[in-house]
């Protein structure tokens, strides 16, 4: 595969928590959920952070290493080597662990093979096209925001109550994490780039341009912009329609960060 264009950018003043990545046989996409606590019991800024970070230098060394195995499988490994790293820096039982959104691409030469966890996206474009996303996030994020609203307290509670529902109970998606009880639940997509013309995976940050403003109607026509205009043109696209007023009602942050990669074949 062919990385075309690759951008990440925070939405606002914090620390940009989205990563994009390629390497070797490897592409992905990382967007640190919110951390929980205003202190950090990790060795890093603050828990998301060291989270991103040693998630994509997981996938680094991986695709450094020709990894042709299954992506969920890969997801699976990488979340066992966070949840041994954490024991062996104390971290503390009783504490809720960083979490975040992945969507990797698995180069197998011929073919290729994706997964996603939590609400990153990725698109497929070509014959046979396939769009990786759900909803579901953001539909509990927005029914938080709308019962705890003007409630800080509450809302934070229930930020608490969401992250561990989503590690842990084995619904039908969940976020990755390092949570000695997690519960995985990657959805996966394969197909061959001979009939795949280029695949897009991005953080919700950059999903928004189709869910939740209507900047395009479908993926498709997202795409067409994709290629002939560029990652940086639907970039700027988003931020100006954030700066529009009553963009981001009924999220937690009216601005997100962006991390997108545009993939073509050899």
């Amino acid at each position: 595969m062919k990385v075309g264009e690759a951008i990440t950018a925070a939405g606002g003043t914090r620390a940009n928590e989205d990563r994009v990545g390629h390497r070797g046989t490897l592409a992905w996409v990382i967007d640190g959920a919110t951390d929980l606590y205003a202190d950090t019991a990790l060795p890093a800024d603050s828990d998301v952070q060291w989270l991103v970070d040693g998630v994509g230098e997981r996938l680094a060394r991986a695709g450094a290493a020709d990894y042709r195995g299954s992506a969920a499988d890969l997801l699976a490994s990488l979340a066992a080597d966070v949840a041994c790293e954490q024991e062996v820096l104390s971290f503390p039982a009783s504490r809720v662990p960083p979490a975040c959104s992945v969507a990797v691409c698995v180069d197998w030469g011929s073919g290729y093979d994706i997964a996603r966890i939590g609400d990153a996206t990725a698109v497929v474009d070509g014959a046979d096209p396939v769009v990786l996303a759900t909803g579901y996030f953001d539909r509990r994020e927005a029914a938080a925001v709308a019962t705890n609203e003007g409630d800080a307290d509450r809302v934070v509670a229930a930020m608490h109550q969401r992250r561990l529902h989503t590690m842990t109970s084995g619904d039908v998606e969940s976020v990755f994490s390092g949570h000695p009880r997690r519960q995985l639940r990657p959805h996966t997509a394969r197909g061959e780039w001979a009939t795949t013309d280029c695949i897009l995976l991005c953080t919700d940050g950059f999903a928004r341009l189709v869910t939740d403003y209507g900047l395009y109607r479908t993926w498709t026509e997202a795409m067409s912009d994709a290629r002939d205009r560029g990652l940086h043109y639907l970039e700027k696209l988003i931020r100006d329609a954030e700066n529009e007023s009553g963009h981001g009602a009924g999220r937690f942050k009216r601005a997100d960060d962006i991390a997108a990669l545009l993939l073509t074949p050899h």
